[in-house]
């Protein structure tokens, strides 16, 4: 009756040592939970390595992932130069009214779209000296933010001394929309009588 008892009890260990990865084990002190997770880890890392149709689908994804990425990457590059050169000009022409308002002289954004570039200059109301002087940089919207262009019927801008908008001799009216348009987007710049922007 023992011995029949021994040899099922002997039975079940082995039955349950089958399922540790390694034939040495015959305990079943040796049959933890540990073996059994490491034999799975070797049979996940082969050291064979990996087959050339897993290589071949691994670069499938990659790629199929760039191909959907660079778009929408390219275009959110896009749209943020245009709303930054937009912003640009928006303080070239806040610079342009302060410097009018302290020379108490004239202050003038120039235009020039054709180049894609601006800068502001001032009044110097010096006899003998150059009449205008530039302030600040000559920004080249292209330099600057590559693959963005500059829309603009006016080429120069003018404030008074109190920094109100004016026109006659060289100043233009502030009635026409400034447009900065990249491949994905278009940023309009508008203002209104009083010089103040509009919309943006």
């Amino acid at each position: 009756m023992q011995a029949v008892a021994g040899k099922r009890v002997i039975e079940k260990i082995l039955i349950w040592c089958r399922l540790c990865p390694s034939i040495e084990v015959v305990r079943p002190s040796s049959c933890r939970r540990d073996t059994v997770v490491e034999g799975a880890a070797r049979r996940f890392f082969d050291p064979r390595g990996v087959t050339l149709l897993e290589l071949v689908m691994v670069i499938f994804v990659i790629g199929l992932m760039l191909g959907i990425s660079l778009p929408i990457a390219s275009s959110l590059a896009g749209r943020l130069r245009a709303g930054s050169a937009r912003d640009s000009f928006v303080n070239f022409y806040a610079r342009a009214r302060a410097a009018a308002v302290q020379s108490g002289g004239e202050g003038r954004l120039h235009i020039e779209a054709n180049n894609g570039q601006f800068w502001v200059e001032v009044d110097t109301g010096q006899a003998g000296a150059v009449a205008a002087d530039t302030i600040g940089v000559v920004l080249s919207v292209a330099r600057e933010f590559g693959g963005v262009t500059m829309f603009s019927a006016r080429q120069v801008l003018c404030f008074d001394a109190r920094g109100l908008p004016f026109t006659g001799g060289q100043c233009e009216p502030h009635d026409s929309p400034v447009i900065f348009q990249s491949s994905t987007r278009a940023d309009t710049i508008q203002f209104s009588l009083g010089g103040t922007i509009v919309a943006k």
